[in-house]
């Protein structure tokens, strides 16, 4: 046994036995002063014969790290979540009970999970599952499907795949395809803004100095989920450069994120390495220019277009008005097809090309229908008026109304 893997052991071992701590700490302190002179199997044993009681507590640690790599369960593959041993850790765990400005480290470190979820065995029903998720939360787009179907096919394989960016105007579905890129693979996911992401903790946390400091959002998305291998999205991570708060600082971290031969993810606040190399990225973006080229190099650039009249249609009939209508009462509102279509070309007219758009009108029309028809206990047919008067309101640079007294 080396060095490494008996600190491995043994930092399992005080982790899940914390009244062994001064036991452990004696056995690190007596293998850092013998250096090379005993070996550590011969010092180990040595030692175990004066404390039998650590013998069956290091003995289930160690048939943990039997396999480092990862582990085939019924569900799929499992890779292990390491946290290098550090000999003061275990001089921390000690002053955890009576100082909080370890305590919080010390819960913070219990809660990192130790391994992944099972990985997804991608197989031909789960591409069939794939399609349907897909079709139930996404209209078209089936190329973009193929690419997080292929980036599927690798994860499980491997148990890494190269991060994906959606590119794209306002409004074309980015957020959504990310949050169904989560869905696909069976994993819980951590959604980001850039703007955010770039200031306070940022991805890798902020040094256990000061008051409200943390664990970066990259550690924290795996705290949160209870696995090694939670999907983050991060939305705009072109905001997080040319000026933005904190820009070359995210852009540099994501640079280390996603270095391919980088296992080991450092928390500042935890001052440990993590192996994130597990964990699925997907980013989203409005523009291209303001991302530098070697984090671009690093990922798999995929550009969506705005969709066409006809594609806005379908969407504004089978997405956005039946969830709508869900959510403020179908029995309240009656809104044909007719004015629907009227709807939309109104809006297209006049320059409406993110489905966002879209979205806003038929809330509007449909949720102050619903207030009237609760107000006056019927139910309420929405206007070509109304249509209009919400067209006019949602359209580009016309999005405000005057309310108030001034009115």
């Amino acid at each position: 046994m080396t060095k490494k893997e008996l600190y491995r052991v043994l930092e399992r071992t005080a982790l899940k036995q914390p009244n062994l701590a001064a036991e452990i700490e004696q056995l690190v302190l007596m293998v850092e002063a013998a250096g090379e002179a005993r070996s550590v199997d011969e010092m180990v044993q040595a030692f175990l014969a004066e404390h039998p009681f650590l013998a069956s507590c290091m003995r289930d640690a160690d048939d943990a790290e039997q396999d480092p790599e990862s582990a085939l369960k019924p569900d799929g593959r499992v890779f292990p979540v390491h946290k290098p041993f550090a000999a003061e850790i275990l001089q921390r765990m000690k002053l955890a009970g009576v100082n909080e400005h370890y305590r919080n480290w010390a819960n913070a470190l219990k809660a990192v999970p130790e391994s992944t979820m099972p990985l997804p065995e991608v197989n031909a029903a789960f591409i069939q599952a794939a399609r349907a998720c897909w079709k139930q939360n996404i209209y078209g787009n089936e190329e973009i499907l193929r690419v997080i179907l292929r980036h599927s096919i690798e994860y499980s394989k491997t148990g890494r795949t190269m991060p994906i960016l959606l590119v794209g105007d306002p409004g074309v579905g980015k957020t959504l395809v990310a949050k169904n890129y989560a869905r696909i693979l069976g994993l819980p996911g951590s959604f980001l803004s850039g703007p955010s992401a770039s200031a306070g903790r940022g991805l890798s946390g902020a040094p256990n100095l000061y008051v409200g400091a943390g664990t970066g959002a990259v550690v924290q998305a795996m705290i949160d989920h209870g696995t090694g291998n939670p999907v983050i999205c991060i939305d705009e991570i072109e905001k997080t450069a040319n000026g933005y708060s904190r820009a070359p600082s995210l852009q540099n971290e994501l640079l280390s994120a996603l270095d391919e031969s980088n296992s080991a993810w450092y928390d500042n606040f935890l001052e440990i390495a993590v192996d994130a190399s597990h964990i699925p990225y997907i980013f989203t973006a409005n523009d291209l220019e303001p991302i530098s080229a070697p984090l671009l190099d690093r990922m798999e650039v995929i550009r969506m277009e705005s969709p066409a009249l006809d594609t806005i249609r379908n969407i504004t009939k089978e997405f956005t008005l039946p969830q709508a209508l869900a959510a403020y009462g179908s029995d309240q509102v009656e809104f044909g097809d007719h004015e629907l279509d009227m709807l939309v070309d109104l809006l297209w007219a006049q320059g409406g090309r993110s489905c966002r758009v879209y979205q806003k009108a038929v809330e509007m029309l449909v949720s102050d229908a619903c207030l009237a028809g609760m107000e006056n206990n019927r139910k309420v047919q929405i206007t070509e008026e109304g249509i209009r008067s919400a067209a006019a309101m949602c359209s580009r640079g016309r999005s405000t109304k005057q309310l108030g007294f001034g009115t």
